[in-house]
């Protein structure tokens, strides 16, 4: 017996061994013996064809081993393509929960049109309609030729599917790196996405800074600003002035989240760096921004362009995935289908009277 455990239940390929009448007296009585007398599972013939060349006892012995690993390869290509159709749907988020009776179970993927792909349907397809393909793996040829054949399919398929990831997992990280910068703490993102025009002065004599604070600290901050620093200037009756560094009543709240406040204070450009220094002093940030509305317009239209192209790179994965995993399924029945024949053999001897066939549990 050879296991099969996909979608719901788990499929069992069997050899039956014919003992004394017919092929079809011997698949009536398992019939009777485990669905009409106690349903325990549903059967269905496994036509494993009987032009398969043996070959030697030394081949079929070594061959044995080799399809013991070439099962567990094919086993593992198709869970990674059937995770690529379950973890994701065209618009990029899970499959699961968004309507339908198998989609607790992750069985069903959404494509961008509201169609539905049911791999629970595509597992009985391929197991229970299985039809050896004789173009594609002449039964007349020998074994080892079409377990070769077999698996260079798979290994096309699993480099295929790591050279895909890889460009959709690059399309994903460079995404979130522009998303963290224009989203997150204040202290860390980027601020350009926040500042309006009109909170941006920039003249001969004035600049703007925008400093980060802590909530609770916007009191201490709105009443010390002005005093942090000063200059002094000779009046036009030649008598010696001081004024303050900030320009008075020019702080303004530009937003904020659960932690920071954004504020921007008018400066006067030539003591700028002193505003800075008394600002950093006093343990707050001071966030250097230059307002450039064409670079803001551009960073903009690359992070849509770069979310279009993770969506279309996402969903040619998954539509990718589901051809894919269809064509494994066939190659995995058919691996299943040598390997009952191969160890029929061995069990049963070189004129082996058996019957394929599938159990389901």
């Amino acid at each position: 017996m050879v296991g099969y455990e996909e979608g719901e239940g788990v499929y069992w390929v069997v050899s039956l061994p014919v003992l004394g009448g017919s092929r079809e007296a011997t698949w009536d009585a398992v019939q009777q013996n485990t669905v009409y007398a106690q349903d325990l599972s549903s059967n269905f013939k496994l036509n494993v064809p009987e032009s398969l060349r043996v070959g030697t006892l030394d081949s079929l012995l070594e061959l044995s081993d080799e399809l013991v690993r070439d099962t567990s390869a094919i086993e593992g290509t198709c869970a990674k393509l059937r995770r690529q159709c379950l973890e994701h749907t065209g618009g990029g988020a899970s499959s699961r929960g968004r309507g339908g009776q198998d989609e607790d179970n992750g069985y069903m993927h959404h494509d961008d049109e509201g169609g539905v792909v049911n791999l629970i349907s595509e597992d009985a397809t391929a197991v229970e309609s299985f039809e050896w393909n004789e173009a594609k793996y002449p039964s007349n040829r020998p074994l080892k030729e079409a377990v070769e054949r077999i698996m260079e399919g798979v290994h096309r398929t699993d480099d295929a599917l790591k050279v895909k990831l890889s460009e959709f997992s690059n399309v994903r990280a460079s995404l979130a790196a522009v998303t963290r910068r224009s989203a997150g703490s204040l202290a860390v993102r980027e601020i350009g996405t926040l500042v309006k025009e009109e909170d941006y002065v920039s003249t001969e004599n004035l600049c703007t800074c925008f400093v980060v604070l802590p909530c609770g600290s916007k009191k201490e901050f709105i009443k010390t600003y002005e005093s942090w620093s000063s200059f002094s200037f000779i009046t036009n009756e030649g008598r010696s002035a001081h004024i303050s560094t900030a320009v008075p009543r020019s702080a303004k709240v530009i937003a904020e989240d659960k932690d920071y406040l954004l504020v921007r204070v008018v400066v006067f450009a030539k003591m700028v760096d002193n505003f800075k220094t008394a600002a950093r002093e006093k343990g707050y940030q001071v966030r250097d921004f230059k307002f450039d509305p064409q670079a803001q317009e551009e960073e903009h239209e690359s992070m849509e362009s770069m979310k279009t192209e993770a969506k279309e790179i996402e969903q040619q994965l998954v539509e990718w995935s589901i051809t894919a995993y269809k064509e494994m399924l066939g190659c995995w029945m058919h691996m299943l289908t040598i390997r009952i024949f191969v160890e029929s053999i061995l069990r049963y001897g070189f004129s082996p009277n058996f019957q394929g066939g599938g159990v389901k549990t």
